[in-house]
């Protein structure tokens, strides 16, 4: 009988023991413990609304229902969150909205990811973004930014892949981009962009794709990308590249299925070498002054693998 009694009051009493409002926890304080999502979700709210602050055009009304104090709960426009609690993603794609990218974004350290594109946002894009500490995806693709290109890109532990084509971006790629061995997709085509395509990210053994087309980028088509095994796309079409298509890239780069260095200034010969690149589907380099016949090992590439592509 007692046993029985004990089994029926058991739920009774662990309801008064553990409070409800604390069964959730997901932020921890080191000064005063866990941090459950009805103290931390406020703050991301003051933020976010900081955030709209800076957005002025809003003309579909994308975010009239950022109101409250609880982003998850509600939900608000454009975010998910873990678990209910944290806001880890923030997508206002496709929203025609207009203004400014406010530093704000950045205090929002539980962001994963980050999608702005095809909107009508202007101004600089904040450099703390590249400091945010787990945002993996930053895409701002297809806006009207201004201003260069964050080098604090580089300072980033978790940045994966970064879209910031399609705007209005000038100055020079930065260097200090390639000191994040973890990027894996770079995508900075259509921009403004000036200056050489910095032979530091041959050393981001990581990267997948390099997009850097239809800028105004100068200089030499990097030797030094010979060693990136994982590179699977490079496109630097479209710019005003000078000297030859470099002799070394061949067998060491395993994963590479596409090249596009159409419309350049590239001259001297098509290198065979390009012929042992396991994977190679693609190979632009048409509008350019490569003169020379086409290798033979590339003619029988052409001619035996479905769908193999070059233009010259």
């Amino acid at each position: 009988v007692f046993l029985v009694v004990v089994l029926l009051l058991l739920p009774l009493l662990l309801a008064t023991t553990i409070p409800l409002a604390r069964a959730r926890v997901d932020l921890y304080d080191p000064y005063t413990g866990y941090v459950d999502h009805a103290v931390a979700n406020p703050a991301q709210a003051a933020i976010l609304r900081r955030v709209r602050d800076g957005m002025t055009d809003d003309p579909n009304r994308a975010l009239l229902n950022w109101e409250g104090d609880y982003p998850c709960k509600q939900p608000w426009v454009g975010i998910r969150c873990y678990q209910g609690n944290d806001v880890t993603h923030l997508d206002l794609s496709h929203r025609s909205i207009g203004g400014d990218l406010l530093d704000a974004i950045a205090e929002l350290d539980t962001l994963v990811e980050l999608d702005l594109s095809s909107n009508f946002l202007t101004g600089p894009i904040p450099t703390a973004i590249g400091l945010m500490p787990r945002l993996a995806t930053l895409n701002l693709r297809a806006n009207r930014f201004t201003g260069g290109v964050p080098a604090t890109l580089g300072n980033s532990s978790s940045l994966r892949h970064v879209s910031l084509a399609q705007n209005r971006l000038r100055g020079t790629i930065p260097a200090a981009a390639a000191n994040n061995a973890k990027l894996t997709t770079l995508d900075l085509s259509a921009n403004a962009l000036t200056g050489p395509i910095p032979t530091e990210f041959g050393g981001v053994a990581a990267l997948v794709e390099l997009h850097v087309a239809k800028n105004m980028l100068n200089g030499t088509v990097p030797r030094e990308f010979a060693g990136l095994a994982r590179l699977r796309s490079f496109r630097a079409q479209g710019n005003v590249l000078e000297g030859t298509v470099p002799d070394n890239w061949g067998s060491g780069m395993l994963d590479l299925e596409a090249i596009d260095l159409s419309r350049n200034f590239l001259y001297g010969d098509v290198p065979a070498n390009l012929a042992n690149i396991p994977k190679l589907r693609e190979l632009r380099l048409n509008h350019n002054q490569v003169w020379g016949t086409t290798p033979a090992a590339l003619i029988a590439l052409n001619a035996s693998v479905p769908g193999f592509v070059i233009v010259r």
